[in-house]
């Protein structure tokens, strides 16, 4: 196990960096050794700390969970479905339409959810 961890950590890590360039929307040009040197840096000095707040992972996972895992399973897949009938267009049928108001319907249940979980998980902080 904890070589898996030692050994899998750098290429989470490495996706992760590039993950907040992108939101940053640093292009690739501007993405010098120093900038990304910088990001590193940054990015270890936050994990370090939550890695000394934080000395209960349940936390750390009950939070992701009910987070990301909302996400992936709710979210994200009505919000690509949504956006895939609205490309169509005209194209699209009467009934992908109506399967593209469902899908909303399940992003917002997938929001609520996931907002249920993250509060759950908080409050168990206090207990």
């Amino acid at each position: 196990m904890a070589l898996s961890i030692v050994f899998s950590y750098p290429l989470v890590f490495v996706g992760t960096r590039d993950g907040l360039l992108d939101l940053a929307n640093v292009s690739m040009e501007k993405r010098t050794n120093s900038l990304v040197n910088k990001v590193t840096l940054a990015a270890l000095a936050v994990i370090t700390f939550m890695a000394l707040v934080f000395s209960d992972l349940s936390f750390v996972l009950s939070f992701t969970g009910a987070t990301l895992g909302s996400g992936l399973i709710y979210i994200f897949p009505a919000l690509m479905f949504r956006k895939m009938v609205a490309m169509l267009g005209d194209d699209a049928t009467a009934a992908q339409k109506k399967e593209a108001l469902f899908a909303i319907f399940t992003a917002l249940l997938g929001v609520v959810m996931g907002g249920l979980g993250a509060w759950m998980s908080v409050k168990s902080l206090s207990e």
